[in-house]
């Protein structure tokens, strides 16, 4: 049997199951518990659980919810090993993730406008998660002493906002680095970890903050939220805040952070 660098266990029964592994290569960047494995007969995607899962929660979330989108022509699809194992199995789908050249593409704007637009319904009957309480967390956990009056600002402005009461399943982490185009340039998005019911519009809100839209893109995007501008700008200041909340628990030496935070704290006014 070849040295692989995976758990034992996870070896033994991946070959019990699928035949010999000729391959199982870590893959580099993105999720760190990820690898690409080869058998006789086809490619596969290998994720095993984080010790510090997502929300409080493992993977069966994530199982979970591409279980239900299994029919769906833009989600990665599951491996039926994922279905009963302590770890997710998704078959190797050829692509690259979409490049700021590639961005420019009218095809791909119109597939991902088509996945916001299916995605809210598609998890229906999905677990509720309280973004809203995420958020908080997740600012409080911000300890850096440069950011501390950043931090008591952020926590006052979110308890004091309105935000929406409706409710809609998002998939929490849309970004480039979060889209594959294949070959045929269709889109398929990536990393369904964080998704869950929550906040009507937060999808619309996370693409016109992570991705480089325009003045019509993000009026395209506002409609397609079902929110009044008011709500949808107050989720894109949500979606910046949380980034800027990771960037200071886990990058804080960001030359442009510090910036970036005061430009926040600008736009917010309190």
């Amino acid at each position: 049997m070849p040295s692989f660098a995976l758990p034992e266990p996870v070896l033994s029964y991946l070959e019990l199951h699928l035949g010999p592994l000729l391959k199982a290569d870590r893959l580099s960047g993105g999720h760190q518990h990820s690898w690409l494995l080869k058998t006789q007969t086809e490619l596969l995607v290998l994720r095993l659980n984080q010790h510090q899962p997502c929300y409080g929660l493992d993977y069966q979330r994530e199982r979970e919810v591409l279980q239900q989108l299994n029919l769906v022509p833009w989600a990665i699809k599951l491996h039926p090993l994922s279905n009963s194992s302590h770890f997710l199995l998704y078959y190797y789908q050829q692509g690259e993730v979409v490049s700021h050249n590639q961005w420019r593409q009218p095809v791909l704007w119109q597939q991902l406008l088509m996945i916001l637009q299916q995605l809210p319904k598609a998890g229906k009957g999905l677990p509720h998660f309280d973004m809203l309480g995420y958020l908080t967390h997740y600012v409080c956990d911000v300890t850096n002493a440069q950011a501390q009056g950043w931090r008591q600002r952020a926590l006052r402005w979110i308890e004091q906002q309105n935000w929406p009461s409706a409710t809609a399943f998002n998939h929490h982490d849309l970004h480039l680095e979060n889209l594959l185009v294949t070959p045929q340039q269709k889109l398929l998005v990536l990393d369904w970890e964080y998704a869950a019911t929550s906040m009507l519009g937060w999808d619309a809100a996370s693409v016109s903050v992570r991705c480089p839209v325009n003045i019509e893109q993000r009026q395209q995007l506002l409609k397609l939220s079902d929110l009044g501008l008011e709500q949808f700008a107050l989720l894109e200041k949500g979606v910046t805040l949380l980034d800027l909340a990771w960037y200071w628990q886990y990058q804080a030496e960001q030359p442009l952070l510090m910036p970036r935070s005061l430009a926040w704290l600008e736009s917010i006014k309190v």
